[in-house]
């Protein structure tokens, strides 16, 4: 009796050990396949949107901080999702974008899910760009952008 009372508790705390593993991990948000288009006074930023975790994550903001040979400067920015409305191709700001356990979203504009960031301001002074997502978790994903080839326009 004492022997699988042993055996018993045994089993709940590795229950409990595991619970506490998995769950405990939350989630591990990360970005690959970073590119960006700039205009002259907007740029979109795209990208995959990977979690690793066992829980749901969202990005619920971004901060967008422009380098070049002017200095830096923190710009405007905010996540959005390409929309088509009466056959028109239309561009719409978002509170979130989320991405569940083991998923990835393809923050690719109309070429992914819709989603992307856009930045707006005189970017032409600018040559790379500091991107923080800010996740719902409380974690924060930092990456740089570059534009994509040399005299890139896109803008919306």
């Amino acid at each position: 009796m004492v022997k699988a009372l042993y055996i018993g508790v045994a089993v709940l705390v590795a229950a409990a050990v595991a619970f506490a593993v998995v769950f405990g991990v939350g989630s591990l948000p990360e970005v690959s396949d970073i590119s960006m288009r700039k205009g002259t006074n907007s740029a979109g930023i795209f990208f995959d949107l990977h979690n690793r975790g066992f829980l749901r994550d969202c990005v619920v903001g971004v901060e967008v901080l422009g380098e070049g040979h002017m200095g830096e400067e923190v710009l405007l920015a905010e996540l959005h999702r390409t929309v088509m409305e009466d056959n028109v191709m239309k561009m719409v700001k978002v509170d979130k974008v989320c991405v569940e356990p083991f998923s990835t979203v393809k923050m690719r504009g109309a070429e992914g899910e819709g989603y992307h960031v856009m930045v707006f301001g005189e970017l032409e002074h600018f040559d790379s760009f500091h991107v923080h997502l800010k996740m719902e978790s409380g974690k924060v994903i930092h990456f740089y952008a570059q534009p994509t080839g040399a005299g890139s326009q896109h803008t919306h």
